[in-house]
């Protein structure tokens, strides 16, 4: 099993590598601080953090997991990074070895990982769980605003991406406002959220 570990603490990613390697399930670990550079590697899982991916380094076209390592990051923030990234997994840096090694194994079955407690304030997070029909009366194009934002994209390239006006944009943003009742755009990344992820019976 490679695993390719690209985070901005290389001091974190090497004693990640050390840990990998004393066990005897025969991982085979490598720090890259640059995954540009490791194109001859093809990895099963791609261990980043939330500064890797806020330099929007391009990740290698491959089926490799992307494992989001969470350096005490916000539920925003975590919600924005797996809309914008497909993360497939996020592990805390507190996660002991043994539970490390069962979310690769569920990972790399298909599932996706996340802490209880994280997930439970993903789904429930308090600034917007209080407006019980926040997201009700939506249109499609007032949606589609909500994802691209919680993607980190600003108002021009909102625009651009939709083939409308910036000013059409701070007009849809301003009524997404209101009708959600938040004041700050991260504060509607949970409910794009929301939106991706499908309905379970």
């Amino acid at each position: 099993m490679n695993i390719l570990i690209n985070l901005g603490n290389i001091l974190l990613g090497e004693a990640l590598q050390e840990l990998l390697a004393r066990q005897p399930e025969g991982y085979r670990a490598y720090v890259a601080t640059d995954i540009r550079e490791s194109d001859d590697i093809r990895p099963d899982f791609i261990v980043v953090d939330g500064f890797t991916l806020r330099r929007d380094v391009p990740l290698p076209e491959s089926d490799a997991k992307i494992i989001l390592i969470d350096c005490g990051l916000s539920e925003e923030e975590i919600a924005s990074l797996m809309i914008a990234h497909k993360i497939d997994g996020v592990i805390a840096t507190t996660t002991d070895i043994q539970l490390f090694k069962k979310a690769l194994l569920a990972i790399g079955e298909g599932q996706i990982w996340i802490d209880n407690r994280k997930i439970k304030a993903l789904v429930h997070n308090a600034e917007w769980g209080k407006t019980s029909d926040m997201d009700n009366g939506f249109s499609k194009r007032e949606r589609d605003i909500i994802i691209l934002i919680s993607k980190g994209l600003m108002n021009k390239e909102i625009a651009t991406k939709l083939c409308i006006s910036e000013q059409t944009v701070k007009t849809y943003i301003s009524r997404l406002f209101r009708k959600a009742n938040v004041s700050r755009r991260s504060q509607l990344v949970p409910l794009a959220m929301k939106y991706l992820v499908p309905n379970t019976p």
